[in-house]
């Protein structure tokens, strides 16, 4: 299809080129597009596409949740909390939060000046998880080497605005964490529990 075009991908605010242009972009053009945009740095004057929330919880679920968590209160139902919360991450300044269980200064030695100036704003998140030595200035401690596909980190971000205290869903007790089938196994096999 010659028509195919960064628009249905990004929805109307795609704001790489002019109103029209994407219209009338070969596919492989359109291809060509989207592969620059998956790997140059996104500056502050970009605007977030549309997306979608729901597939973007699923994603953050996939590729976040093992260690940051997205509630208020820094529980983690899936993974270990060995990140920062995510909850309100959307204009905060990197460091501000608590990472696991111990406040951000005494992990001072180990961020350097340029991931300490981060503030969180759409584009930043985007060149963040598409890559994260990059955007922090050096290598990070987390078993992330990023996201290259742009709607799905577009899908992410779009999640990370509702994790604000205007969702009510937010306010609610999150669920407590599962124990993981070898644990729930061997209770059943030992009639421990």
């Amino acid at each position: 299809n010659m028509n195919l075009c960064l628009r249905s991908h990004f929805g109307s605010r795609c704001s790489l080129f002019p109103s029209g242009t994407l219209d009338i972009m070969s596919s492989a053009a359109a291809q060509a597009a989207k592969a620059t945009l998956e790997n140059r740095d996104l500056d502050d004057s970009w605007q977030l596409p549309d997306g979608n929330v729901k597939r973007g919880k699923a994603l953050f679920k996939k590729h976040c949740a093992q260690c940051h968590s997205m509630y208020p209160d820094g529980r983690n139902i899936i993974g270990t909390s060995q990140g920062p919360t995510m909850f309100n991450v959307c204009g905060r300044v990197s460091g501000e939060e608590a990472v696991g269980r111990a406040r951000p200064n005494e992990f001072g030695d180990t961020l350097n000046d340029k991931s300490r100036q981060v503030v969180w704003t759409d584009a930043a998140l985007m060149n963040y998880m598409r890559d994260p030595s990059r955007t922090s200035g050096g290598p990070v401690t987390m078993n992330f080497e990023g996201i290259k596909d742009v709607q799905t980190r577009v899908d992410i971000v779009q999640f990370l605005h509702t994790l604000t205290w205007d969702n009510p869903a937010m306010l609610e007790t999150p669920p407590s964490k599962q124990p993981n089938i070898l644990t729930t196994y061997w209770r059943k096999m030992t009639g421990s529990g």
